[in-house]
């Protein structure tokens, strides 16, 4: 999340101002990766373990290096994904509360964790591709479902093939490695972003 140029001059909600931040101050999200150079050797890997069979992990640490702002490190978007914590701010969503998730319009899943809803109008104001945007569009539920994405072939073309999966299926750790949850909201209803911010988003 690269932030507008008037960022600083909009209230950060405590959770996100606890994050760690980039060298111009700003914060970054939970689900983010940080870089490091190639020599440390930080770069995605596949390891194998029986609760999850072959998967995709990082050893990124928030605060150490770079902020990969628009990418996601695959083993904490499982980790927010299936605990119920939110994308940006990393702290749990109740389950009696609401819940956002940001993306384009009419979208059925989303590879995005959750945010809460006070997370999400931070982020709708400060990030300027989602401020730009006009067709941002939110889904706002109590629950959600998971599959598990798994990459499961190449094609002709060398690009990588993948396949969703029940959660916590054991036939799927068979098939592939894991990179992500995909979250299916349920029960949930649509709002334009502009039209939440204006007359139904928390007050900051």
């Amino acid at each position: 999340m690269t932030l507008t140029a008037h960022w600083r001059s909009i209230p950060m909600p405590p959770n996100i101002a606890r994050l760690p931040r980039n060298t111009a101050g700003r914060p970054v999200p939970r689900n983010t990766p940080w870089h490091e150079p190639a020599s440390s050797g930080g770069q995605l890997a596949v390891r194998s373990s029986v609760e999850l069979g072959e998967h995709v992990v990082c050893p990124c640490e928030p605060g150490r290096g770079t902020a990969a702002f628009g990418d996601q490190c695959p083993p904490r978007q499982r980790e927010l994904m299936s605990q119920r914590l939110c994308g940006i701010c990393g702290r749990a969503i109740k389950a009696t509360s609401r819940l956002v998730f940001i993306g384009g319009p009419n979208a059925t899943f989303y590879i995005e964790p959750p945010v809460h809803p006070r997370c999400a109008a931070y982020a709708l104001m400060v990030c300027p591709t989602l401020a730009a945007a006009e067709d941002v569009e939110l889904t706002i539920a109590r629950t959600y479902s998971l599959r598990e994405r798994r990459m499961t072939g190449v094609s002709a073309e060398y690009t990588l093939i993948y396949d969703l999966f029940p959660y916590g299926d054991p036939a799927a750790r068979r098939r592939g490695p894991l990179d992500f949850y995909l979250a299916f909201p349920e029960n949930a209803y649509r709002i334009a972003a502009k039209e939440w911010l204006a007359g139904h988003a928390p007050t900051l």
